[in-house]
């Protein structure tokens, strides 16, 4: 069964995160003199892009089954800065703790309102992130600083930093790739109906997918708040709309399915950074960059999902010869 959706063969529509990758890089090379290519700029380009790969290792599961998790730069701003003050008084190991457990039960909450309640995943986590946001300012206000814990701040240093980033996408990619959970998740995105009918119990999975997205994100929130040392109310403001950009700069497609891949994911997270990056360097101003992110985005959106129906149209193609070829040869024998 679990060869149902899967092709032998490499496709173009795979290539295409590496390809846009590879292009970006030359283009901002040229337009920055060469300045991308410093050890410096090397560095921050990888290291601005591990929070996005980060939030993008949680979500790409909900986004495989067909939906959207706009919550997670919320969850995480409200998981690093609770867990951050309260490790400060009580020790550091607390933060990761107390950070962790409400990544867990945002994911709880989020999937099951998703799942249970059969509410737009779109609505209710855009409606979760209002809310969030709103507790963040009240936390803000209430506690006025919130510090990191000294000790914690070392994971912002790009060794530490791209260790962790490294050993959970291990971590990741052995349970998208592996295990019947990602393949079902997968699985769901091309047709739930299907896995409905062979036994899966596709609510139960929808809400473990966005478990996975709430425990990522708060972990995405402690990288951030690594990075400024203290909390303030624009912690991971946006962080939900650059992962979602990096996934789908990447070619994951937007209705999720089998196509949806963890090695696209990181390809597009370092395509968003060297966008943002490479016009920075460039010398262009922060409206120009925001600008040419709408743009690039649409044109990388437009190839995925015209090589995306190509790819569909020619399974098709290639199937029904078969059968055709199959039918002649009965008639012969």
């Amino acid at each position: 069964m679990k060869n149902m959706f899967k092709s032998g063969k490499i496709e173009l529509i795979d290539l295409l995160p590496v390809i846009s990758l590879v292009v970006l890089v030359i283009i901002f090379g040229i337009t920055s003199g060469g300045g991308l290519f410093q050890s410096f700029n090397i560095q921050s380009v990888i290291r601005d892009s591990i929070p996005v790969i980060l939030g993008g290792l949680g979500v790409i599961f909900v986004i495989a089954t067909g939906g959207c998790d706009l919550s997670i730069g919320a969850v995480a701003a409200v998981a690093a800065t609770v867990g951050a003050y309260y490790g400060s008084q009580y020790g550091a190991v607390w933060t990761i703790i107390i950070a962790l457990l409400i990544g867990l039960a945002s994911g709880i909450f989020l999937g099951f309102i998703v799942s249970r309640c059969h509410v737009s995943s779109f609505m209710a986590s855009l409606a979760l992130l209002m809310g969030l946001r709103g507790f963040l300012n009240v936390c803000n206000v209430t506690w006025q600083q919130v510090y990191l814990p000294e000790s914690l701040l070392v994971i912002n240093q790009f060794g530490p930093a791209l260790a962790i980033t490294v050993i959970l996408t291990a971590i990741i990619v052995f349970l998208f790739e592996k295990t019947s959970f990602g393949y079902y998740c997968k699985g769901m995105g091309e047709n739930e109906n299907t896995m409905k009918s062979i036994g899966v119990n596709t609510a139960k999975v929808r809400h473990c997918a966005f478990i996975v997205s709430g425990i990522m994100a708060a972990i995405m929130g402690l990288l951030l708040i690594s990075s400024t040392g203290g909390s303030s109310s624009t912690l991971g403001n946006f962080m939900e709309m650059k992962v979602q950009m990096g996934v789908f700069l990447g070619g994951v497609l937007v209705s999720g399915g089998m196509r949806s891949k963890i090695y696209k994911l990181i390809f597009g997270s370092l395509s968003i950074t060297v966008i943002v990056n490479g016009l920075t360097i460039s010398g262009a101003s922060s409206s120009i960059t925001e600008l040419a992110e709408g743009l690039i985005l649409m044109l990388i959106l437009f190839l995925t999902i015209q090589m995306s129906d190509h790819a569909h149209w020619l399974d098709i193609f290639k199937k029904k010869n078969k059968e055709e070829i199959e039918e002649i040869e009965e008639t012969v024998a």
